[in-house]
């Protein structure tokens, strides 16, 4: 016993501590590299539903959008079809006549609400189809990161 006892006091008292706290530095690191992309990755993007061509023609917000610039179109395109009258009107009373002015005043307001009616139309698509272009571009690339 009293061999045992020599031997056992000859120990050191902190190996014990140490050889646990190494093996948990060597778990906590494991678990580092297991997690690393995520870690890495930080908090990841919700994909973007309309990441596919054409995938605006699903969207209701888009379609109502397109719904009340068509709206706006057909009061446009009857105001222009009312000045055209009363332009035509006009010019069998002369074209130096109040009416004739008026009328042309009348058409030159139709054709500008037009003109920001298509404007307002292509700025619409053109942004849209800008965002969709964008979207697939990230999808894309997000892919290549993956190796897909």
């Amino acid at each position: 016993m009293a061999i045992e006892n020599a031997a056992e006091s000859r120990k050191p008292k902190w190996l014990l501590p140490v050889v646990i706290g190494v093996a948990l530095l060597a778990i906590a690191a494991v678990t580092a590299v297991c997690l690393r992309s995520r870690w890495g990755a930080g908090p990841e993007k919700p994909a973007d539903p309309y990441d596919t061509r054409y995938a605006r023609m699903h969207d209701p917000a888009y379609l109502k959008e397109l719904d009340a610039l068509k709206k706006e179109q057909k009061s446009v395109a009857r105001m222009l079809g009312e000045a055209q009258a009363a332009l035509e009107q006009a010019k069998e009373k002369g074209e130096d006549s109040e009416e004739f002015k008026a009328a042309q005043a009348k058409m030159a307001a139709a054709k500008e609400a037009f003109q920001k009616n298509r404007i307002k139309a292509q700025t619409l698509v053109r942004d849209r189809i800008e965002q969709e272009n964008a979207a697939i571009k990230a999808k894309q690339e997000a892919s290549k990161e993956k190796g897909e």
